[in-house]
């Protein structure tokens, strides 16, 4: 029988990012099994048109990472978060030899400072039973084409997490890391370039298979449940780093 962690049908998920693709999955995951839930964008009215999507028990922010402003307003309509997940992210195709640093510096000021700043915010309102759970990424491992800034950022996280697992204790703090997911964006619309490093990535797999939405999901709900769980990197990619 298949069975997947539960969170509390009276807890609060606030998913900073949650307003599409692995965020709004969790959402929705978390909102059938009758949590509360908050998805954040940078656009209100879009968070709002997907929360709608999930339901009476879910509402949709606006946030943007990158603005100290936004969080600051984000948490004060906020009573209490139990679980607090971070996906926002900041595409950003970047290589040193021909490296942009002003998008550099967006990318990385939203998924370190950002990160950090969103944790600061959210910690006199997390239930000292709550959980927050950091998405990382397998290119600080496995570079892809492009991705010199993204590797930076997603080593940055893991840092991050090891320093508020300690800090915040009670408060467990747990990174998941996946590797390229099936049935995304990213995958669905790649180049040929990035769709060659694609399936380059599932024939490394052992059953050559990618990972799918709902096994992040699994993956994530798992984190945010376990009380015996922090300070961990939970690495998602079907096997593909042990080959």
């Amino acid at each position: 029988m298949k069975m997947n962690a539960m969170l509390r049908k009276d807890a609060h998920l606030l998913v900073i990012g949650g307003a599409r693709g692995l965020g709004f999955e969790l959402a929705r995951a978390a909102a059938g099994q009758g949590a509360r839930v908050t998805v954040t964008g940078r656009d209100a009215h879009a968070a709002e048109a997907r929360a709608a999507e999930l339901g009476p028990r879910a509402r949709g922010l606006a946030c943007d990472l990158s603005d100290d402003a936004a969080l600051r307003r984000l948490f004060t309509g906020i009573d209490v978060v139990d679980h607090l997940v971070i996906t926002a992210i900041e595409r950003d195709k970047n290589t040193v030899a021909d490296f942009r640093a002003d998008a550099a510096a967006r990318m990385m000021l939203i998924k370190t400072v950002g990160y950090a700043n969103a944790v600061a915010h959210a910690l006199p309102k997390l239930d000292p039973d709550g959980s927050v759970v950091l998405f990382s990424g397998l290119s600080m491992w496995r570079p892809s084409p492009g991705s010199t800034t993204m590797s930076m950022a997603n080593s940055a996280v893991i840092g991050l997490v090891n320093s508020l697992a300690v800090e915040l204790a009670p408060v467990r703090v747990n990174a998941i890391t996946p590797g390229s997911v099936a049935g995304t964006e990213a995958i669905d619309n790649a180049d040929p370039v990035m769709a060659e490093f694609f399936e380059t990535q599932r024939q490394r797999t052992p059953a050559k298979r990618l990972p799918a939405p709902g096994d992040i999901v699994a993956a994530v709900l798992f984190l945010l449940t376990c009380p015996g769980v922090t300070g961990e990197n939970l690495v998602v990619d079907a096997g593909a780093h042990l080959l």
